[in-house]
Parts: C-alpha cells; sequence; structure tokens
C-alpha cells in the first residue's frame, strides 16, 4: 500500500504541486525548515498541524492568526514571531493561544 510505504503525510506532500494537491501542504523535518515554511503558510490560511504518527487525533492541531489577518496570495508574506495563534488540539478540543 502506498500510503504504508510513504506515510500519509509524505504522501499529502508528493501529491501537492499536482492537480489533486495543494502547494501549501509540507511536512517538516528540521526546526529551520518549520520556522521558515510554518510561517509562510501561517500567514496565508488557517493550518492543521499533525505532529504525531497514527490517526487517533491526538497531537493534530488546528491553528488559526488571532488577528485573523492573512495574505490572499501563498508565500505573498510570512508571520511575524509577535503574530498571535489560536491553536485547538482536535482530539480533546482544548484551547491554547501562543
Amino acid at each position: 500500500d502506498v500510503m504504508e510505504f510513504m506515510g500519509a503525510k509524505d504522501a499529502l506532500c508528493k501529491v501537492a504541486n499536482l492537480n489533486i494537491g495543494l502547494p501549501d501542504t509540507l511536512a517538516y523535518y528540521t526546526a529551520e525548515d518549520f520556522s521558515a515554511g510554518f510561517k509562510k503558510t501561517m500567514k496565508f490560511q488557517p493550518r492543521v498541524i499533525k505532529q504525531n504518527r497514527g490517526s487517533s487525533g491526538e497531537g493534530i492541531w488546528i491553528v488559526k492568526l488571532k488577528s485573523g489577518a492573512y495574505c490572499k496570495e501563498y508565500g505573498a508574506e510570512s508571520c511575524n514571531d509577535d503574530d498571535v495563534l489560536d491553536m485547538m488540539e482536535a482530539n480533546d478540543n482544548h484551547a491554547e493561544e501562543h
């Protein structure tokens, strides 16, 4: 099975630039990649971040800019370190602000 071979997150990234994908779908493997990529995608639209393997819902976060000030085109802007994020964990729906 392709999903087991590549992993679900990697599969989504591999099709990101195809007609069925979304170009702002990324996987991060280093802190540097996360910092640059997440700030760019976060400024574009709300995000779903999956930190763990598996499908239990644990470690899946729905992240939004508190200000709601998204850019209209992916990559046109990036978030700043002082932008406030509203986050909700999908498994138990607890909310955090960072």
